[in-house]
Formats: C-alpha cells, structure tokens, sequence
C-alpha cells in the first residue's frame, strides 16, 4: 500500500506532507505491537476500574473522540455503561453526576478542551491514553503511554492506530477476544490492493462523497471522512447507517459516491438494503467489507476478514488510510500541510 501512496504522491507540487504521514505508517504497526507489552500494568489497572465500576467517560476531540466512539461500542456489548462525549461539549454542557471511572484520549495529551475538563472532574479516577507521558494529561492522570513518541505529521494515522490498539488491549483483558486475534488483527489487510484503486478512480470522478457504517463501524466511518477533509480540503459527508437513512438519503445521485463500512453478523446484513437504494439513486458504492456474506451488488468491494468487533476495524486501518491519502493526493496538490489548523489545537 506504501507503493500506491507514492505512486499518487507524485502528483503533488510538495510532497513533504505525505512523506511525513507516511513516516509515521511504516512503523504504526510495530508500534503498536510495543505499545501492548509496555503498557501492561497501566491496562491491567484501567481494566480492573472498568469492570469494579461498570462504568466509563470518554472524552476527546477529533480522531480521539471517534476512537473513544468505537471503544465505548465495543465496551457496551460486555455490559459496561460507556459514553463518549466530545470534551467540547462536556467542558460547557457537563453531565450533572459523574463518579466512574474517566478517560482522556489525546495523541498530544495537550489539545485545549480535552485539557480543560481535568479540572471538572476532582475526585473520580483519571485514565489517559496519549503519545507524550510529559504532557498535561500524561502527567494529570494514570496515563497509558504509546509506544514512538508524538506523531509528527499533520493527520492521524499512526495516532488513531496505537491508540485503538490500546484500547483493544483493555478489551483483551476484559474477555472480548484473545491477544492471539488481537497480535493478528494488526497485521491483518485487504485481501488485494487492486480493489483499493478501483475505489479510488470512484473517489476522484464523484462530485460528492459520502461515508457512513454502523455500530463500531459508524466512528472508523467519521475517522475516514475527518481524514479526507483535512488532507483532501473537500468536504465529506458522514452519517452513522441508520441517520442517513432517515432523510439524507435524498442527496445521493449519479454524482455520488458512498463508502460504507460493513461488519459481519446482523448489522452487515442490514447493509444490503443498500443495493436497492444505488438502483434508485445510481451513485458509485465503495464497500469496506468486513462480512462474511455476498458482496453487494455493483460495489468495488474492498474484502477483509470476517468480524464485527474492534479487531474487524484495525484490521482495515492501513487500507483506509492509504485511500484518503491518495484520494488526497489526486485533490490537493499540497496534501498533508495545513493551511489553517495545527497538529495540537490549543486554541478553542
């Protein structure tokens, strides 16, 4: 996937963007694989509070925010009460009680509102999962420290990776899955590469593209589109399956292209209500499918192995990241160097 990356890079008036971004992938994986064993005492601890308390609050921004998403789906299907909020919207519109355990996600450990709702919450158990132990939250917290240091480039990709691959290390403990499907998980990928630049040549011709999933895979849905945006400068629509359903689906035409996210079990059957809608709509359809059904119907379908779990998303985080990389590429021809934003948002 590096070689395509590159392939479209070469397109670009300044490279330097991606080739940071793709600094930070080559060594996502072995990272992560380092981050697991490092941090065994620190996610033994927040898994003994999670299963005392029953109860979890996650806060983040951004790509933290998604991933705190898509481990509070995971931890809710064992039972534990789990709410990711936005620390924005916490910061000024607090929930009234809260005495379980707290998470932060922050790569940074720096970003302004994730910081500024520490002091909101004296007195419950503070837990963090970041890439810098000297930051604010690092130093603030019972911190969870990935493995490499700050990611330097300016979209997350290696942040989002080592960071779920925590998270999915707190649910390894709790029973989810085994740390054999887990250690797998992460080196898991498409079976080929070439239905990733047939999604692209989809991606380039549309006018409008959409992104939606459902369950887990409604936050790697929004982390796809956030990572289109900011790299692309295009906008992206993303909606959780059942909200775009509900009204939004009256966009969709011959200029669309929608990306969908798709688990095995009832969820991924759900999923085919799809077909009928493109035979309507007559938009382009990219399917990251992660079921063990039929392919739906006039999709370039990106296959992976079965699951519907977060090993399921991990499994498709370094073909995700290569198509809104390339995607961008094929967009913006300074892809990768912000015009406006910064890599830590201090700023509210």
């Amino acid at each position: 996937m590096r070689a395509m990356i590159e392939k479209y890079a070469s397109l670009l008036q300044d490279g330097s963007g991606v080739q940071a971004i793709l600094a930070e992938m080559d060594r996502q994986i072995s990272d992560a694989s380092i981050s697991i064993d490092s941090a065994k005492e620190g996610v033994r601890e927040f898994s003994k509070a999670i299963r005392t308390n029953k109860a979890l609050l996650l806060l983040g921004m951004g790509a933290s925010h998604y991933a705190n998403e898509l481990f509070a789906l995971q931890l809710r299907k064992v039972g534990i009460q789990a709410i990711a909020i936005s620390a924005s919207e916490f910061l000024y519109d607090p929930l009234p009680v809260w005495k379980a355990p707290v998470l932060f996600t922050s790569q940074s450990g720096e970003s302004v509102e994730t910081v500024r709702c520490l002091s909101l919450l004296q007195g419950c158990q503070l837990f963090s999962i970041t890439l810098n132990g000297n930051s604010t939250i690092g130093r603030k917290t019972y911190a969870l420290v990935a493995s490499g240091g700050e990611e330097k480039a300016f979209a997350g990709t290696r942040s989002v990776t080592l960071t779920i691959s925590l998270m999915a290390s707190v649910c390894e403990v709790l029973g989810c899955f085994t740390k054999k499907d887990l250690q797998s998980a992460l080196h898991s990928g498409p079976e080929t590469v070439d239905s990733l630049e047939k999604a692209l040549g989809l991606l380039i011709q549309a006018r409008q593209v959409v992104a939606t999933g459902r369950s887990l895979f409604s936050p790697i849905a929004h982390l796809f589109a956030l990572g289109c945006e900011e790299l692309s400068r295009e906008s992206i629509l993303c909606l959780e399956s059942g909200q775009l359903r509900h009204g939004p689906t009256e966009i969709l035409s011959s200029d669309t292209t929608l990306v969908l996210f798709r688990q095995d079990g009832t969820l991924g059957q759900l999923a085919g209500s799809f077909e009928e809608l493109q035979k309507k709509a007559g938009f382009s359809f990219v399917v990251f499918d992660a079921s063990s059904y039929r392919a739906l119907d006039r999709a370039v379908t990106i296959r992976f192995p079965a699951g519907e779990d977060m090993l399921a998303v991990l499994g498709m985080m370094s073909a995700f990241q290569t198509l809104m990389i390339t995607f961008a590429c094929a967009k913006n021809p300074y892809t990768g160097i912000p015009r406006y934003g910064s890599k830590v948002t201090t700023t509210e």
